[in-house]
């Protein structure tokens, strides 16, 4: 054996000892072969954060934006009770106007002194009893109680099929089946349609109808709608109730 071969292997049997059986163990070994560790993939870990962070910034907004929208429809549906309740008051003092303007007696021709007094056409003569039956359910309808009212006026129609103020009465029911809860806009379409079927003439005719066009419209079927509301314009020419039709129609269709 050459000398030459004592120095070299001296240098490997050196290196073994200064690597340490630890190292040697973290070195992963396929079929008996060392092989190097892959290295480790970059973190991502802040990248990740940051999303996460964007989308909760962005979901408080449209929880924020839902909570907007919530409050304003809530404000829109306080206003249009407060304004249906408006529209009923209104209407009650020109209810009670209108009767009592019922039961006086027209004025004669020849009496110029005063404004002539037309009384209103209804059918038949009122009794004290029918009288005092309306009148009782139309007190319910004053004092806002508006479901006491509703059958009030139901059993009136029952008890005078032909009475006095039987369109009243139809038409007081058309107009408590949209204010009650839960509303019944098919049962308020049927008691302005009866009205309008047994008396054409009435004074109440014209608001009747009106009344059955924008029903048709809270149901859904603007066709109908619109044929009501175009007919109190044809028949009513330039009265209130046109007027409040052409409104309607505008704001609308």
């Amino acid at each position: 054996m050459s000398k030459r071969f004592y120095p070299i292997a001296a240098l490997f049997l050196g290196a073994a000892f200064v690597i340490s059986p630890a190292a040697l163990s973290q070195v992963p070994v396929v079929d008996g072969v060392p092989v190097a560790s892959p290295s480790a993939p970059p973190a991502s870990a802040p990248t990740t954060g940051a999303a996460q962070g964007e989308l909760f910034y962005q979901l408080q907004l449209v929880q924020q934006e839902v909570m907007q929208l919530r409050g304003l429809v809530e404000e829109q549906a306080h206003m249009i009770n407060q304004l249906k309740k408006q529209s009923m008051e209104r209407y009650i003092d020109l209810d009670r106007r209108v009767a009592s303007l019922s039961t006086q007696a027209p004025v004669a021709a020849g009496n110029t002194s005063q404004s002539a007094v037309v009384a209103i056409p209804v059918s038949g003569t009122a009794t004290s009893a029918e009288k005092a039956a309306y009148n009782s359910a139309y007190a319910l309808v004053t004092s806002k109680r508006f479901e006491s009212a509703l059958e009030a006026f139901k059993q009136f129609v029952v008890d005078y099929p032909d009475g006095h103020y039987t369109p009243n009465a139809l038409y007081w029911m058309g107009e408590l089946y949209q204010v009650v809860k839960p509303k019944n806009l098919e049962a308020a379409r049927q008691a302005f349609t009866q009205l309008l079927e047994r008396y054409p003439d009435n004074s109440k005719a014209a608001d009747a109808m009106y009344k059955l066009g924008k029903v048709y419209y809270q149901k859904g079927d603007r066709e109908k709608s619109r044929q009501w509301l175009n007919r109190v314009i044809a028949e009513n020419g330039s009265s209130k109730v046109a007027d409040k039709a052409r409104k309607f129609l505008r704001d609308n269709f």
